[in-house]
């Protein structure tokens, strides 16, 4: 099984988890949940960005905490093969240190990231070169796809119920699985992944 993922957290240096959106993929059936949660605190910076306040998660997450839920989302990612990501190296360095603070510890997984593995495909320019393309936000890769903005809405709603704006974790995880799925159509994920893994897209 793969899951595609995001999160939005409270700080950049790993501070907690507010919103968890994953889809399982496994045999091409795609099952997506997503969770928000309860938080100590929240950054000016970070709220910004993903526009969620301390008192929207309390409503949002009846109240609830990631230790709360941590047993079913830890058993759902303990599953999984392959966990793929924009910027996954952040998405699973911050789900990790929530598992920790619960007393757990998730096994060592695979992860791909669709931003790293897209560099240079993309081959975006840098504002000033220093040899190598710059990797490509996610809304960047899904031009490079031809993925609208109103498939990835439509997408959201189907897996999770909603989600219709960037830095909304349900949005950015279906826009990265469509941008998953693109890539698999085209080609560009033959001799990158596991036949194992393409084939259950």
């Amino acid at each position: 099984m793969i899951i595609v993922f995001d999160t939005e957290a409270t700080d950049l240096v790993p501070g907690q988890i507010c919103q968890l959106s994953y889809l399982m993929v496994d045999d091409k059936q795609v099952q997506g949940k997503n969770l928000f949660f309860s938080v100590d605190d929240m950054s000016e910076g970070a709220q910004e960005v993903h526009g969620f306040s301390m008192d929207m998660l309390t409503e949002l997450s009846g109240g609830l905490y990631f230790e709360d839920v941590a047993q079913e989302i830890f058993d759902d990612f303990s599953r999984a093969s392959l966990l793929v990501g924009h910027n996954v190296a952040a998405d699973d360095r911050y789900l990790r240190v929530e598992f920790e603070r619960a007393g757990m510890k998730l096994r060592k997984i695979a992860t791909f990231c669709t931003m790293n593995y897209a560099t240079g495909i993309t081959n975006l320019k840098r504002k000033v070169e220093i040899g190598r393309p710059k990797p490509p936000r996610l809304e960047e890769l899904c031009a490079h796809y031809g993925i609208t903005e109103e498939a990835i809405q439509v997408g959201a709603a189907q897996w999770f119920g909603g989600g219709d704006v960037q830095h909304d974790a349900r949005y950015d995880t279906a826009a990265t699985y469509l941008c998953l799925v693109a890539a698999h159509q085209q080609g560009d994920l033959r001799g990158v992944l596991p036949e194992a893994h393409v084939s259950t897209l």
